[in-house]
């Protein structure tokens, strides 16, 4: 059973722009049965981090990306896990780069392209992605060789448990690929990158997408989902985790505002 947690408005494509939809956001720690993660994307794990600043970017480069890839590798069973750089969302952040504030459309990161991406030698991306391989002690022939590539996504609340703008999850399992449509990212926060991401259209039918927040996130849990697989690919099932950050009523106008970490990790077998 469903629990609601609230009515608010996420905004999905239409045209040109973009239109806002009445969306019932649902509990997902009241919701019975739990969600299951192969079949929603994404889960809810506890992990106690080691960082004790959560402003210090030395902490976060290293410390925190090596428990990332931990988490990572202990929860999808992968052989090698190649954190990215964390991405930190907050009011000072936006006002450095504002591609860090928080994002009001659903989206999910990657597209079928991924893959293709991350394996080529001749495109943006390789820039971006090369100095991470490295640091893992890996190459592009090894993404190549790879039986599988997963793209995990770990989401965690830093700041207080009830912020104006929450993190909404959608169970991948109503998300139709052909509602979704894709975009062309050609920087992000300064690089180049040329990264093409999923941006959602208007559902046909009211409540066709199932929205799901976790109420109250303490800085020791994580929201981990799956932004792409290549078996699920290959399986033609949805490997697409839309979300988006979503205006709290439950919150109300006083909320403070959100502080947030999110980390993506590729993980190979």
């Amino acid at each position: 059973m469903r629990v609601a947690y609230c009515n608010t408005h996420l905004n999905y494509v239409r045209g040109d722009d973009y239109k806002p939809v009445e969306t019932t956001i649902y509990d997902a720690r009241a919701s019975q049965p739990a969600l299951d993660f192969d079949e929603c994307g994404f889960i809810l794990l506890n992990h106690r981090s080691r960082v004790t600043d959560w402003n210090d970017i030395d902490q976060l480069n290293n410390l925190h990306c090596r428990e990332m890839a931990d988490v990572a590798r202990e929860f999808t069973g992968c052989r090698q896990a190649v954190a990215y750089p964390p991405i930190v969302r907050s009011p000072e952040a936006a006002r450095t780069e504002p591609d860090y504030a928080p994002i009001h459309s659903v989206h999910a990161d990657f597209t079928e392209d991924y893959r293709t991406m991350i394996e080529a030698e001749d495109r943006p991306y390789r820039d971006f992605i090369i100095p991470l391989l490295d640091k893992a002690g890996l190459s592009q022939q090894d993404i190549r060789s790879a039986s599988r590539v997963m793209m995990l996504q770990l989401w965690r609340n830093l700041g207080d448990p009830q912020p104006d703008t929450p993190l909404a999850v959608c169970d991948a399992s109503t998300v139709p690929r052909t509602q979704l449509g894709t975009f062309l990212l050609e920087q992000y926060a300064g690089q180049p990158i040329e990264l093409e991401t999923f941006y959602a259209e208007v559902p046909q039918q009211k409540g066709q997408n199932h929205w799901y927040t976790f109420p109250g996130l303490k800085v020791d849990e994580v929201i981990a989902f799956r932004a792409f697989d290549s078996d699920y690919m290959a399986k033609q099932k949805p490997f697409w985790t839309m979300h988006s950050a979503f205006e709290d009523p439950v919150a109300g106008p006083a909320a403070p505002a959100r502080e947030s970490i999110e980390m993506r990790v590729l993980c190979l077998w």
